[in-house]
């Protein structure tokens, strides 16, 4: 946990402000020339000490009344990390603001009750822009605790990341978009959310919200996406036993769905609903999966081989993702569903599921390729297909052919091999083999190329959560 938890902070970007501790202002043994870094405007030094760990920004103010002035107007970085535990809050006392970005990750708010009550409520009154707030319990199972009320005072935040927090009731708080008017990034880990209506208030009360990050929480029963600011959505291992309903985002552009297990049985039929009546800008999609997501567009629910009409399409989405097993007949016929509401998706990704009970239980549905309703992106827009997690099983194999004779203006189809089979060059050797004799696609052809790879990155925590929340980054699934 510890690990995921350091690489999500990685992404926050009021972590990279400081540079690294060994920096120090003091001149190198034996320099005994001007001191020209006094001979620097103010302004140019305030800059020079706002990226600098706190308590060697700090030390500064021993070098004379004018560094001891700097110090005290420059916006302060504090990371807990770089000071003295017992220093922290002396830094917030004696510092008169503002603080540019406050990462507060490593102490036990339940034993410092009075820290609890005070470090909130000095942030909302000198005024912070980047604040991280983790309650580094010694159990990450307990009982959670709820998060100060002060913190809703801090009106001046640009960014706020909350870590193993309860969200107090909001029945009783201030309302109005006077709450956080300036918030545009919002991510919520390992954090309860015991009400619908505590995320419905969040939302409400951010108007310039960009990002919203739902990260290994417990969420409500359903998460209501009302908002005319968000670009961003992303749900990470977070448990929504009723749904996600995109209500009205006239904005949204992303909506990230990445392992969000259902409440109940896998067993149960649309387990988790996907539910999108106005986001006409949406354009990338996914993980969609036909085992544990029902998707609604308006007031249609998808069926499997359900003919697509105008009411039940999103023109605007330009990638989807989808988790099928290739290898059950109802879930072909659910994803071929699931594109068909999509009618302009140009990057297609697959990411093949395998069944527990592994090949053998599996029904390779051959036949079923042929007797799938017509998929429009397919044959007007799909240029590139990427098959996540190939293993060479007889359902993949059959999708790749599906895909090569489907998809009129494909450019690149790539099959992207597990981490495990990619480090055996066996492996890879047999595959390659697999996909020459049986998918009855050459390597090159008129529909482009069949390539075979494998992954590129080894975190998918700093993949999902870096790369999905990047609008500047075409497509957040790509290796």
């Amino acid at each position: 946990m510890a690990t995921v938890i350091q690489d999500v902070l990685g992404y926050f970007p009021g972590e990279a402000h400081a540079l690294a501790a060994s920096s120090s202002l003091s001149a190198a043994a034996g320099y005994h020339g001007d001191d020209r870094v006094s001979a620097l405007p103010d302004t140019l030094l305030r800059n020079i000490l706002s990226r600098l760990p706190a308590k060697d920004a700090a030390r500064t103010a021993s070098l004379s009344s004018r560094w001891r002035h700097l110090w005290r107007s420059t916006p302060l970085v504090l990371r807990d990390a770089d000071v003295p535990r017992a220093a922290v809050a002396r830094v917030l006392a004696s510092h008169p603001g503002p603080f540019r970005a406050v990462t507060l990750a490593r102490c036990r708010f339940a034993y410092h009750e009075r820290m609890l009550a005070q470090w909130p409520r000095l942030l909302a009154s000198k005024g912070v822009d980047d604040l991280v707030l983790v309650n580094n319990a010694s159990d990450p199972s307990a009982d959670t605790l709820p998060l100060p009320a002060d913190v809703f005072r801090c009106a001046s935040l640009q960014r706020l990341f909350l870590g193993f927090w309860t969200l107090p009731d909001t029945a009783g708080l201030r309302r109005g978009a006077d709450v956080f008017p300036l918030l545009r990034e919002l991510s919520l880990f390992a954090t309860t959310i015991t009400d619908g209506d505590d995320l419905d208030y969040m939302l409400a009360c951010s108007p310039a919200l960009h990002t919203l990050a739902l990260i290994f929480n417990q969420t409500p029963d359903r998460v209501h996406l009302r908002s005319k600011s968000l670009r961003c959505v992303l749900l990470w291992l977070s448990m929504v036993e009723e749904g996600v309903v995109v209500v009205d985002a006239p904005l949204l552009e992303r909506l990230i769905l990445f392992d969000c297990p259902p409440a109940g049985s896998a067993e149960e039929e649309g387990q988790v609903k996907v539910k999108i009546f106005c986001a006409p800008k949406l354009r990338v999609l996914g993980y969609l999966d036909p085992r544990i997501h029902q998707l609604q567009i308006g007031d249609k629910v998808i069926k499997p081989n359900a003919r697509p009409s105008p009411s039940t399409m999103v023109p605007g989405v330009k990638v989807l993702a989808l988790k099928v097993n290739l290898g059950v007949s109802k879930e072909v016929k659910m994803m071929t569903s699931f594109l068909g509401c999509f009618p302009n998706v140009e990057r297609l990704h697959i990411e093949s599921v395998v069944a527990d009970d592994g090949p053998a239980g599996q029904q390779h549905p051959s036949k079923v390729w042929k007797e799938v309703c017509r998929v429009d992106c397919l044959k007007s827009h799909v240029n590139k297909v990427l098959l996540h997690q190939f293993r060479g099983h007889q359902g993949e194999l059959d999708f790749i052919k599906f895909i090569g004779r489907s998809a009129l203006q494909l450019q690149a189809l790539l099959v992207v091999l597990t981490p495990q089979d990619y480090a055996s060059p066996d492996k890879v050797n047999e595959l390659m083999r697999k996909l020459k004799d049986h998918s009855g696609v050459p390597w090159a052809c008129k529909y482009g190329f069949l390539l075979v790879v494998g992954p590129k990155l080894p975190s998918v925590w700093k993949w999902n959560f870096r790369k999905a929340s990047d609008l500047a980054e075409d497509d957040p699934f790509a290796s």
